[in-house]
């Protein structure tokens, strides 16, 4: 995901570039489908479509602490025998103020701890010992689990969530948690993808899977999750019990509000909706009604929305004007300010939306290639406002100087370097291609990319073989310009 603090730059010269051009009035459509058939998972560990995760968490508000159980199931479906599992611990980035990815202006009351612990561990059955490593935990096996076989992971953990304006914090009684369960990593025939500790970026690499949850919440709250709530059950003490389900979801996340409203919309099979404080509820309809727009053109484009439901919530939130999770979005509470800029909000709203298809619903590495999520959602979010809006995406989005897009997040050592990477570099690269191909062929590409990995796991590579078979040409000399040294 995401739309760091270096969008500013971009959407003002995109704005003076842009020209004036005839409003396309929204038109309905099917879209292309896409088929869980058609995903190309390989032999990818834990995979879609056989692993799920049943949580039970119970949220002690006033101490900022949630008290979590995970039963994980899953099979081997990797050809080598498991001696080790790797999970990411994401609120152990907070610990201390030396390593904590979040900006010092995020801690409004000065810094402050966020963590994960781990109280006890068993897999198929036998008790094993976590090794924290990092944002990383590890577990060794005491014995191997061969291809084929049963995994099945039982975790007692409690988080700390830290006094925090950031994508995993709290503000007021504002509760924000991204990545904060114990996540098994993905293994592929490169090794295991783990996470990584970086205070620019989305370190992470996740697997889809299903998610059953039972979440337990003080009564007056309201929770705004990943997937659709199936019931809600009141309590005698005062607090009310919600069962969540989220199939093939990237991952869970969600938001614990308190005094918010709700105003919804839908768009084919899904129910839109955006939350945000009562007095900003004029703006949440602007938006609300924007995504449906937006939803529209790309699944018009692209391919159909899988899920059932989508949610936006205004957080306060330092660091990212937005974040993107699967089926639920986050913005920073600024954009609700009625001077803050309309093209460059309507540009950061495209830009999350798009992460739905190029991240929630197709995955990829972010850590190791995290231009194709990125520069994508940057592509989709400009052609989106040109085919409706009218407005040019600015002319430097065509000419990058010198970008690889090889280069890993650890390769990069700060913000302006990662933004000129991944979101620069990979818009450029699409622009590049509909100069080659002409867009009606791109348009193909990524209906053909979109279809066949859904709810996997996509490298470059993968891509570029997309882009091979549609353009019907050898296309060796245009990869040259962006993928070698």
């Amino acid at each position: 995901m995401h739309k760091k603090i270096f969008f500013c730059l971009a959407i003002l010269i995109g704005v003076l570039a842009a020209g004036f051009f005839v409003h396309k009035e929204s038109q309905s459509c099917t879209g292309p489908g896409v088929s869980a058939a058609g995903v190309k998972t390989g032999n990818i560990f834990p995979a879609p479509g056989r692993t799920s995760y049943n949580m039970k968490l119970y949220l002690d508000a006033g101490n900022r602490i949630v008290y979590g159980k995970t039963h994980l199931k899953t099979v081997n479906t990797s050809t080598q025998k498991l001696q080790e599992l790797w999970f990411t611990a994401y609120p152990n980035a907070f610990k201390d103020k030396a390593n904590t990815p979040a900006p010092a202006s995020a801690y409004f009351n000065g810094f402050n701890p966020g963590w994960m612990k781990i109280t006890a561990i068993t897999v198929n059955s036998q008790k094993v010992v976590p090794e924290e490593q990092g944002i990383s935990i590890r577990v060794g096996l005491p014995g191997a689990i061969k291809p084929g076989q049963a995994v099945e992971v039982v975790i007692q953990w409690e988080i700390k969530i830290p006094q925090a304006s950031y994508r995993y914090g709290s503000n007021r009684s504002i509760y924000m948690l991204g990545n904060f369960y114990p996540a098994l990593n993905l293994l592929t025939s490169e090794g295991w993808h783990n996470s990584y500790n970086s205070v620019f970026g989305d370190p992470f690499c996740f697997p889809c899977a299903d998610y059953h949850m039972e979440i337990n919440i003080p009564q007056g709250y309201e929770l705004v999750s990943t997937g659709q709530n199936q019931d809600t059950i009141a309590e005698d003490s005062g607090r009310e019990i919600h069962l969540v389900k989220a199939l093939n979801a990237r991952d869970f996340c969600m938001v614990v509000v308190y005094d918010y409203s709700k105003v919804s919309s839908g768009f084919q099979n899904t129910s839109l909706h955006c939350y945000a404080p009562p007095g900003a509820m004029d703006k949440a309809r602007q938006v609300l009604e924007q995504s449906r727009d937006i939803f529209n053109y790309y699944a018009c484009t692209f391919g159909s929305y899988p899920y059932k439901e989508f949610k936006i919530v205004f957080v306060p939130m330092k660091g990212f004007h937005g974040m993107e999770y699967s089926g639920i979005i986050f913005l920073r509470e600024e954009f609700l300010d009625t001077s803050s800029d309309t093209k460059e909000n309507e540009f950061l709203l495209a830009h999350e939306i798009a992460h739905q298809w190029w991240y929630s619903v197709v995955g990829n590495d972010q850590v190791k290639e995290p231009w194709l999520d990125e520069g994508l959602a940057n592509w989709s979010a400009y052609k989106y406002l040109y085919e409706r809006k009218g407005q040019k995406p600015p002319p430097e989005s065509h000419k990058p100087a010198g970008i690889k897009l090889t280069r890993e997040l650890k390769e990069i050592y700060s913000a302006q370097e990662y933004y000129g990477t991944a979101y620069t570099g990979g818009e450029a690269f699409w622009f590049g291609l509909e100069d080659e191909l002409g867009s009606e062929q791109v348009i193909k590409v990524l209906r053909r990319y979109y279809a066949d990995f859904q709810y996997g796991i996509a490298t470059t590579d993968d891509l570029k073989n997309c882009i091979q078979v549609e353009a019907h040409k050898n296309m060796d000399h245009y990869f040259q310009r962006w993928f070698e040294d």
